[in-house]
């Protein structure tokens, strides 16, 4: 196509778009298209401004209305303290596309969260408590194998299934009763050999008496897991009451701990440390 043949349409487009922009119902029609482009850019803002409230533990437990227009953010609603208000307008003004943010929200001392809050709360924590304990059942080498089924409603954990001895029921009732917010167990395991560790020979080796020991010990451990950058990586092995600690840990003062931790779990004899020192 020669240049020629090239201009003419575009010369064309041109003048049609002038005529758009000085006609009264151009400028109208491109004024909708500018609001519309704007009101999308709102209703994105606001969007990310409730998602970033609903993030917040503190924030989402109360009604916050969000609004937008021209970038500027509207909050109505009531909060307890002055933190509150202060804090959810730092939230939103950190928001991408915040231009300025109108902090009207009244402080109500003594306001307790909205009942559909906290049914929300309760339930996502259930679901955490569920999760995490699934992965600290599955962790768990003295529980591999097993069948067993988890329930949380209202904090409350429910284990339910079957285990082959004592020793792992109470091993996982204790592993629960671990985890954060949790506020009950209802153990409902079935146990396929009750009698196991129960008819041992005087003077010899218990298997499942040894194994409730390492378990015991590797649960005061984990109690103590804030005081470790990764406790999952100590293992206990035990014999006869003697306790054997080893993988590795980031300091000397995590092995010395360690090692005391264990030394003074009912039931323990003797603490060989084996555990290595491995800087991070």
């Amino acid at each position: 196509m020669s240049r020629k043949f090239m201009v003419v349409p575009l010369l064309i487009i041109v003048l049609l778009a002038l005529g758009v922009a000085i006609t009264p119902q151009g400028r109208n029609m491109t004024g909708r298209l500018v609001s519309w482009w704007r009101g999308a850019d709102d209703k994105a803002v606001t969007d990310n401004v409730r998602s970033a409230f609903a993030l917040s533990k503190r924030l989402s437990a109360y009604a916050i209305e969000v609004s937008t227009s021209g970038g500027v953010v509207a909050l109505t609603g009531q909060v307890p303290t002055e933190i509150d208000k202060e804090l959810a307008g730092t939230v939103a003004r950190d928001v991408p596309g915040v231009q300025t943010v109108d902090n009207q929200l009244q402080v109500q001392p003594g306001l307790k969260p909205s009942e559909a809050s906290v049914r929300e709360g309760m339930r996502i924590s259930d679901l955490e408590i569920r999760a995490n304990l699934s992965e600290q059942l599955l962790a768990s080498e003295a529980l591999k194998g097993q069948n067993l089924q988890v329930s949380v409603e209202n904090r409350i954990v429910t284990l339910n299934g079957q285990v082959d001895n004592p020793v792992q029921k109470a091993g996982a009732e204790q592993l629960a009763r671990s985890l954060s917010n949790v506020v009950d167990v209802v153990n409902n395991l079935k146990v396929a050999n009750p009698a196991a560790g129960q008819n041992e020979t005087p003077g010899a080796p218990g298997v499942s008496r040894d194994m409730d020991l390492s378990n015991r010990v590797l649960f005061a451990l984990f109690q103590a897991r804030e005081d470790f950058a990764d406790v999952g990586t100590i293992k206990a092995a035990s014999r006869d009451g003697a306790v054997v600690l080893t993988g590795a840990v980031v300091s000397r003062a995590e092995r010395a701990l360690a090692e005391r931790i264990a030394r003074d779990v009912e039931g323990v004899k003797s603490v060989s440390n084996q555990l290595s020192v491995s800087q991070k």
